[in-house]
């Protein structure tokens, strides 16, 4: 194998593990939401709150291994795709509709990541 192959192997893994990222603190808002649906300091609303910030801690320790692969402009430029999952994340959990606005936002953000991933890459 090549370097240039193993470097390509490599780089596409961090990739996974970037997104991989975003997908898990996605999962901190979906936890917040739920959050708010219940009484303040109740149990529920304490065992969300609490799930949201044992997901952003793990996803705190997941970026710092981010930055070590990617400049910091990649790696917050591919953070724009959270929008994408919370969209998708209100409608599959919450029952949330999708509207125009929502799909138009989600194809912008997408377009700017690729394009940038194709400048950097």
């Amino acid at each position: 194998m090549s370097t240039d192959v193993i470097k390509e192997k490599i780089h596409k893994k961090y990739y996974f593990l970037l997104h991989g990222g975003f997908f898990l603190f996605s999962f901190s808002a979906v936890s917040l939401k739920a959050a708010s649906g219940h009484e303040d300091f109740s149990v529920p609303f304490l065992f969300f709150w609490g799930l949201a910030l044992f997901i952003l801690f793990l996803y705190a320790m997941l970026w710092q291994i981010i930055l070590q692969k990617f400049p910091l402009s990649t790696a917050f430029a591919n953070r724009g795709i959270v929008v994408v999952w919370g969209i998708l994340w209100g409608m599959i959990i919450f029952g949330e509709r999708i509207t125009f606005g929502k799909v138009l936002a989600a194809v912008l953000i997408v377009t700017g990541i690729v394009i940038l991933g194709k400048a950097n890459g």
